[in-house]
């Protein structure tokens, strides 16, 4: 019976000390569970912040070329300008606006990332029990998106010196081309006023009037007039002579430098005016008189005395 009394405290511890090893490997599984998953969100963290770094970091750099690209473009030249002056108005405000849109989203992306790593902070604090390493990482990033926005900020400022030079450039050009084009209006004016004025220089200088008659239909015309005292007291007639004043209305009118060819009604004529026929061709000729017409073959020099050719019937 002592035995049997001795060996059932002995049962008893075993089972005490094997309910208690169960419990302690429970909380040792639990308590590795919550380490990993702790661990897990420490360095899920840290690559949340290092994204939202180069992700902030590499639009800065995209803003860095775009401004670059802008400052390197010069405003136009005025011979340039002055070929597309709207198109090239509309390129600039369009580069404008969208460098103007890229940094409105930086400065929205930098706020969200400052949300962003405050938030992080406050996890990260909450899950290493204010480890160092991670807050010394976690203030780090907060220092280069500090940084960036300075960076963003001297950047606009830079852009927006650069826009207000090239619109005190663009409006010097504008008064340039508005000047030129002004000039540009007049000379146009005066080339058209001067081509007017030389066409009809050059048509008044070509035209050239003819007229064909007996000298009793000429003189009834008033174009040939009768002069002086009659060669005898009672009979005999007076000298005639071309009026000193032509009516344009009582001849054919023609162009001298196209018009070289004069036809006559049936008859023999004479030539009455100024106008020399040795510059002339007659069809035919004889006795001193003209018949069928006549070809002019120098209009410069047969024009030249008078522009009104007066051919009398004999």
């Amino acid at each position: 019976m002592r035995p049997i009394r001795l060996l059932l405290p002995l049962s008893l511890g075993v089972l005490a000390l094997t309910a208690c090893d169960s419990s302690v490997k429970e909380r040792l599984r639990t308590l590795a569970h919550a380490d990993s998953l702790r661990t897990d969100s420490l360095v899920s963290i840290k690559n949340d912040l290092l994204n939202e770094v180069m992700t902030s970091t590499q639009f800065v750099n995209d803003l860095n070329g775009e401004l670059a690209k802008l400052k390197s473009h010069p405003v136009r030249t005025l011979s340039n300008a002055s070929l597309g002056p709207e198109s090239d108005a509309a390129a600039i405000k369009e580069e404008r606006a969208n460098v103007v849109k890229r940094i409105r989203e930086l400065v929205a992306r930098l706020d969200s990332s400052e949300a962003r790593v405050a938030s992080l902070r406050a996890r990260a604090s909450r899950l290493s029990g204010h480890d160092s390493t991670l807050v010394g990482q976690v203030a780090a990033y907060e220092r280069t998106i500090s940084e960036l926005r300075e960076t963003v900020a001297r950047q606009k400022t830079e852009y927006e010196a650069t826009i207000a030079k090239q619109n005190t450039q663009i409006a010097s050009l504008n008064m340039r081309i508005d000047t030129v084009t002004t000039q540009n209006v007049q000379l146009a004016g005066d080339k058209r006023a001067l081509s007017d004025t030389v066409s009809e220089l050059t048509t008044e200088r070509n035209t050239a009037y003819y007229v064909i008659g007996t000298k009793d239909e000429l003189i009834r015309q008033g174009i040939l007039v009768e002069e002086g005292h009659k060669r005898l007291l009672l009979i005999g007639s007076r000298s005639v002579s071309p009026a000193r004043d032509l009516d344009t209305s009582k001849f054919t009118r023609i162009d001298r430098s196209k018009d070289r060819v004069i036809n006559f009604p049936a008859g023999d004529y004479t030539i009455f005016s100024r106008q020399n026929p040795i510059y002339a061709a007659p069809f035919s000729s004889h006795d001193g008189k003209l018949s069928g017409g006549l070809r002019i073959e120098q209009p410069d020099r047969f024009w030249e005395p008078s522009k009104f050719l007066i051919i009398v019937k004999a």
